[in-house]
C-alpha cells in the first residue's frame, strides 16, 4: 500500500467536517427541543438549518399563544 500524504490530510479534513456536523445536529436539536418559534421567519430559518444538516424533522406541533386573562368585576 502506497502512503498518500495528500488523501490522507483529506481523509483528516473530512473527520473534522464530520465531527463538526455531528455537533452542530446536536446542538440544533438540543436547541428545538421543546423551544417556541417567535415568527414565520424563525420558523423557516430553524427548517433551513435542518434541512442543510441532512436531518429529518419527526413532528411539528402547532401551539396556541397565551392568551390574556379578563379579569371579572
Amino acid at each position: 500500500m502506497i502512503f498518500n500524504p495528500y488523501l490522507a490530510q483529506r481523509l483528516r479534513e473530512e473527520r473534522v467536517k464530520d465531527a463538526l456536523r455531528e455537533a452542530e445536529q446536536v446542538r440544533l436539536i438540543r436547541a428545538a427541543r421543546g423551544a417556541e418559534v417567535d415568527d414565520q421567519a424563525a420558523l423557516h430559518g430553524l427548517l433551513v438549518k435542518i434541512r442543510d444538516l441532512g436531518l429529518s424533522l419527526v413532528s411539528a406541533h402547532g401551539i396556541e399563544p397565551d392568551l390574556p386573562v379578563l379579569q371579572q368585576k
